[in-house]
């Protein structure tokens, strides 16, 4: 859809709830409160008549006078079956949320050429938010609290100071404490990095922001890494150690959020709507665990020495049942 086109799909949808409340209005007047030229506005009422409901019979469409706009005509607009845009378009609290929070992310990576723009449209948001002219965005504690994560760290950036944190490790189900040297956040495939030096690992690490429980600014200065490239994402933000071991699994499509939480190499989609994954894995352990709370949503394919694992591994479990 052209750029025009998109205008043209915002002024009619904005055009109609105007009309519907107000009553009818001279095509000058509402060419005004939109912003457009009259011309203009009439070429888009001559389209709206194609628009309403699937079906497009005669009785589904909006109907427009458009003989107003005809030499002779007043010039008034008068729109009728169109009770449905009755009101302006709103978002509900999961969409406004969405929105805000996906604006907020895009905030802390824009650069400067955008920032004004990310800016302006977070204040219109937040601002008919507050104003009720959307519905009252309840920002859920878990997007909350990777809001307030993403500030902490930013602050820890900017003023050079180090972090500890609490971060969830999935491969190993368990919740560690580390203090970090931050130098950057960044966004992979939707989701949020925290590239770090980790005193723990001695080594650089990335930390997914969502998996980061909770973070303190220490007021203990961060070591300079003058020596650390910026994180290359070529090859993704995952990459294996040698003895990780490549597994593939087959996921029933209740298991499909594996992809999505886990880093995955590969993933195929099935006939029945499942997937299959290539995952490197680096603990045999945490892959029956996973394998367990998946079951019987998931089987592993390659290779087969872990299948026949989790076969001894699932048995003895029903073991403890009987």
């Amino acid at each position: 859809m052209s750029n025009n086109a998109k205008e043209q799909v915002g002024r009619l949808l904005a055009l109609v709830p105007l009309i519907r409340r107000r009553g009818a209005m001279h095509v000058e007047q509402a060419a005004a409160a939109l912003g457009v030229p009259p011309a203009q506005l009439v070429k888009d009422l001559k389209v709206l008549i194609f628009c309403g409901w699937p079906g497009w019979l005669p009785g589904d469409l909006i109907e427009v006078d458009l003989d107003a706009f005809e030499a002779g005509g007043d010039g008034i607009i008068r729109i009728s079956n169109a009770d449905y845009l009755a009101e302006p378009l709103r978002l509900s609290p999961a969409e406004a949320s969405a929105v805000i929070v996906a604006l907020r992310t895009l905030r802390e990576s824009a650069d400067e050429s955008v920032l004004a723009s990310v800016d302006g449209a977070l204040a219109k948001l937040e601002g008919a938010a507050q104003e009720g002219a959307v519905a009252s965005v309840d920002v859920p504690a878990y997007e909350r609290r990777v809001i307030a994560v993403r500030e902490k760290l930013s602050q820890a950036i900017i003023s050079g100071r180090q972090v500890r944190l609490s971060y969830y490790v999935p491969a190993r189900d368990e919740n560690t404490e580390r203090t970090v040297d931050p130098l950057d956040v960044v966004t992979h495939q939707g989701q949020s990095y925290l590239d770090a030096w980790c005193h723990r690992a001695e080594d650089r690490r990335s930390f997914r922001i969502d998996r980061i429980l909770a973070a303190e600014v220490l007021e203990v200065p961060a070591d300079p890494h003058p020596d650390a490239p910026p994180l290359d994402l070529s090859e993704g933000i995952f990459q294996p150690a040698e003895d990780n071991q490549l597994v593939t699994l087959r996921l029933a499509p209740q298991a499909r959020w594996v992809a999505e939480y886990y880093p995955v190499d590969a993933a195929r989609e099935m006939p029945d709507g499942g997937l299959e994954v290539d995952l490197y894995v680096a603990d045999e352990r945490w892959l029956l665990r996973l394998l367990l709370r998946l079951t019987p949503y998931a089987e592993v394919l390659e290779p087969q020495e872990f299948t026949e694992a989790f076969r001894r591994t699932a048995s003895e479990t029903l073991s403890l049942y009987r």
